[in-house]
């Protein structure tokens, strides 16, 4: 005998059933039915496209991994050194490790965001997503070649700075990217938030164009480069006007 936790409508059909949202024999087995609609997320018959919450832990672990890397490439000083002159000389790795980490962290705090407002995926959307993963997990590494590289200084920070500016174009194009596929699929977006995705997408425009700018730039002037990314980042730490107005709990 099947025992039904929550009380459901049924009709009582012929044959020893109880027909309704699933049927189950009444004098036993084990109350499957093959062709009772589904009771989950999957109730239209939509096995094209998936719910967000493995995606979006697979997310945070990569990102949480990428922004710990960056730790490691700061040295302690060695016995018997001055602390803080030995801080001093680490200085340019102490601030290219500031902003970014600080851009891996708005990085997650947008991302975060935006699947507030999605409310399932599909195969392009995690392809897209992944290859936003796979850029800022490569801050840490052209962080590092650029904080070295300021330390030294000489042409050698210009084409490290240029590689970290086209670092995060890569990632921010990458983030450009799932909003441009979300603004082509709305039925993947909560039907509240769809209305917004084309000023979300206009937004994170700006990032890959600033960074870009600061690709340019850093074939001049390293430093000046940096406080370029160090700009986009500090603009990308505001909160957007669309999101301004609070959104009703999904």
């Amino acid at each position: 005998m099947v025992c039904w936790s929550v009380a459901r409508r049924c009709e009582r059909g012929g044959g020893g059933t109880v027909s309704g949202a699933a049927s189950a024999p009444l004098g036993g087995g084990d109350g499957f039915d093959p062709h009772a609609p589904a009771t989950d997320s999957t109730a239209a018959g939509d096995l094209v496209t998936l719910a967000t919450g493995r995606v979006e832990a697979f997310s945070d672990g990569v990102i949480a991994v990428a922004a710990t890397l960056l730790v490691l490439d700061i040295k302690e000083p060695a016995p018997g050194v001055d602390i803080w002159a030995f801080l001093g000389q680490q200085g340019p790795s102490l601030i290219a490790y500031a902003i970014s980490f600080l851009t891996i962290l708005i990085f997650w705090v947008n991302h975060h965001a935006l699947f507030h407002s999605v409310e399932r995926v599909d195969r392009p959307m995690l392809f897209i997503n992944g290859l936003l993963l796979l850029a800022i997990s490569f801050i840490s590494y052209s962080t590092a070649v650029l904080g070295h590289a300021l330390q030294r200084a000489g042409h050698y920070d210009r084409s490290a700075a240029v590689l970290y500016a086209l670092t995060m174009t890569a990632a921010s194009s990458c983030f450009c990217g799932l909003w441009l596929h979300l603004s082509r699929r709305g039925h993947l977006m909560v039907p509240v938030a769809r209305l917004r995705t084309t000023a979300a997408l206009r937004r994170s425009l700006i990032g890959p164009a600033l960074y870009a700018a600061a690709t340019v730039v850093a074939l001049v002037n390293a430093p000046a480069s940096l406080a370029v990314d160090a700009v986009v980042a500090a603009y990308f730490a505001l909160l957007p006007r669309h999101l301004r107005r609070a959104r009703p709990g999904r």
